[in-house]
């Protein structure tokens, strides 16, 4: 579990573990399609910040990746959470391609 306030940004200690789940599971690449499930209550906030940040990770700008996201799920990430995301600054060594489905 990787809970933090609705409408607020994740702090640093739930964006490292978040990181590290998201490495282990993509860089490692042990099968052919490795995937995370992940949700939060309405799947408008936290569950897409957390999304947005590793798409981020991977390469994406803050902007692409918030775009995306709301052609899946329209209505996700709030201005406070925006704001978050366009400052934030990736944390991983290495960048690589990240796909979403």
């Amino acid at each position: 579990e990787m809970n933090y306030p609705d409408g607020t940004s994740p702090p640093g200690d739930i964006i490292a573990r978040w990181v590290q789940l998201v490495s282990e599971t993509f860089d490692a690449r042990r099968d052919d399609s490795p995937c995370i499930a992940i949700h939060c209550v309405a799947g408008l906030g936290r569950a897409p910040v957390l999304v947005a940040i590793a798409l981020i990770e991977y390469g994406m700008d803050a902007a692409q990746a918030v775009t995306m996201i709301r052609e899946k799920r329209r209505g996700a990430i709030n201005q406070v959470q925006l704001n978050y995301l366009e400052g934030y600054r990736r944390i991983r060594k290495k960048g690589g391609p990240c796909t979403i489905m």
